[in-house]
């Protein structure tokens, strides 16, 4: 009888951990970022992230326009944190196009279309924590290490 009252309470005290954890690491609130990028071989973009996290759960919404594309873009990306270890987060995305552009330069518009093609399957990536507190945190993000920092916005 002492075993299963011991497991059930172990079990207790994970789950609860797990939740805290998500809780502390998801830091549940919302958060924006905003980016200017000015290259030659890329041309000028302007984005705006605004990211809203909710006990391990997120949303994106992600606010793209650039010299490659006739219009802003608008995307939704809904996922998950399915893991946090030593300062990197693993998540699972789904990216949906809510407001698709005309690509009027194919030579400037390849983040639009990086985004493009990712919002046609669903994929996890890890994320690196570089710097946080309450209010910031700053991440490098997916394969290319794009560094992007979060405000938390009140």
């Amino acid at each position: 009888m002492k075993t299963i009252a011991f497991f059930i309470f172990s079990v207790c005290v994970f789950s609860y951990s797990h939740y805290v954890t998500f809780d502390h690491y998801g830091k549940d609130g919302v958060f924006t970022s905003k980016l200017h990028v000015h290259s030659q071989s890329k041309g000028t973009w302007n984005s705006l992230i605004k990211l809203t996290f909710e006990h391990g759960d997120y949303t994106s919404d992600i606010y793209i326009e650039g010299s490659g594309i006739d219009e802003m873009a608008i995307f939704r990306d809904n996922g998950k944190i399915l893991n946090y270890s030593d300062g990197f987060y693993t998540v699972n995305s789904d990216l949906q196009v809510l407001q698709q552009a005309k690509v009027i330069n194919l030579k400037e518009a390849e983040l639009y279309t990086r985004l493009l093609f990712a919002s046609k399957q669903k994929f996890n990536y890890t994320n690196k924590i570089i710097y946080e507190d309450r209010n910031v945190f700053i991440l490098e993000i997916g394969k290319k290490k794009q560094i992007q920092m979060f405000i938390r916005q009140y």
